[in-house]
């Protein structure tokens, strides 16, 4: 007998109610006393936020950059004596410090900075900033898992060369790639909480491509002593913590290394207990890097402006990528498999942490599958029959 999947959200923030109960499950704690709110919203938490609730903190960024280029040697010095009182400081001030304090030291030779870059509209205007800035190394990273869209790869080359940036494009195997993927599609299946609660919370396709970057990302940080890893997300799209706390809700910048226990090191344990051959995509390297969450300082100008500029730089919207991705065909597909198993996708997730940030009271609509995304996606991938008809994709 089929179970039709949960699709109730919270009345409040818009949080998946199936994703809030097996979280509270897991965790051993109690349900919501309200069945129409998650937890969350029903006992008034608060998601502790020390970076202030303006998201245009661009001033705190430059000043991080500064320290970084020895512009201003007296900061990082006046951050190492604030430190030793660190105790007795206002909480807004002792983050500063913290956050200036782990800013990493300029070597000779080293990139200054890379960027995750996937060839979205985010990702580029957050490369069309740092870019602009003159006295920075920017390097932009992009992994090609197969499924990237040509016009993304091809906005990436455009955008680069117009910048000045080199782009360097990691492109794993294509075999093992797919068996990441299959993996992700089917961990429902495993009965396993912790590998459940990572696929509902990063995406069933979305989780082995951020584990594969977020793990070759340490390859080249390494070979390459970087400094600075530039990520686009912004507060309430923190990978790294299940409960959608802002990056920098800790003070210190996190370093690059501290994706790895929570994101990468479940996928891996799970290909090599599965599919050995693709776990080798998950090998990482120690590197020294910090992690900068941009749009945690940088406010994202509006959806047209954002646009514009963009195709100002020679950047142009992508057609046929789905609903809530300008760069990845495979993203829909994922989205098709979350709903089917778990009643929602991760979009969702990632909405309802931003609206607690915000407190904004209005839901946001859940966005429509783009059925034609998510059927070239099954053919791309090359889906057997019975895949199709055990993800939804035919009905």
């Amino acid at each position: 007998m089929t179970v039709t999947p949960d699709t109730s959200v919270c009345r409040q923030c818009g949080m998946p109610l199936a994703y809030d109960a097996f979280l509270l499950s897991a965790e051993g704690k109690p349900a919501s006393p309200d069945p129409e709110l998650c937890l969350h919203c029903a006992s008034g938490t608060k998601i502790v936020d020390r970076t202030g609730q303006s998201t245009d903190n661009q001033w705190i960024l430059d000043l991080i950059l500064r320290t970084y280029q020895a512009k201003s040697r007296g900061t990082r010095g006046l951050a190492s004596v604030l430190g030793k009182v660190n105790s007795v400081l206002p909480s807004g001030i002792r983050s500063l410090t913290e956050l200036v304090g782990s800013v990493p030291e300029k070597k000779p030779g080293s990139v200054d900075a890379m960027v995750l870059y996937s060839g979205g509209k985010d990702s580029s205007w957050m490369l069309i900033d740092l870019a602009r800035r003159g006295d920075l190394n920017v390097v932009a990273w992009m992994l090609d898992q197969g499924y990237q869209s040509p016009a993304a790869i091809r906005n990436a080359q455009k955008l680069c060369d117009s910048l000045g940036v080199e782009l360097v494009i990691a492109k794993p195997p294509r075999d093992p790639m797919d068996t990441l993927f299959r993996l992700g599609f089917t961990v429902n299946e495993t009965g396993d909480p912790e590998l459940m609660r990572s696929a509902m919370t990063y995406g069933s396709a979305c989780w082995p491509c951020f584990a594969t970057i977020a793990a070759q990302a340490t390859l080249y940080c390494h070979e390459n002593d970087v400094a600075f890893c530039f990520i686009g997300t912004q507060k309430g799209q923190n990978r790294m913590d299940l409960a959608g706390s802002p990056a920098l809700s800790g003070g210190a910048l996190p370093p690059v290394m501290s994706m790895l226990d929570k994101f990468v090191a479940p996928m891996r344990q799970h290909a090599e207990s599965n599919a050995p051959e693709s776990a080798e995509l998950l090998r990482t390297a120690e590197c020294r890097s910090v992690l900068i969450p941009f749009y945690e300082f940088v406010e994202k100008p509006p959806f047209k402006e954002q646009i514009a500029d963009l195709e100002r730089a020679g950047w142009h919207m992508p057609k046929n990528t789905g609903a809530c991705s300008t760069n990845c065909m495979m993203n829909e597909l994922g989205r098709k498999v979350m709903r089917g198993q778990y009643g929602f996708d991760l979009y969702q997730i990632i909405d309802a942490h931003e609206r607690r940030l915000s407190d904004d009271p209005t839901p946001a609509p859940v966005a429509v599958l783009d059925e034609d995304a998510v059927r070239m996606g099954a053919k791309l991938i090359e889906l057997t029959p019975v895949e199709r008809l055990k993800f939804g994709v035919d009905k």
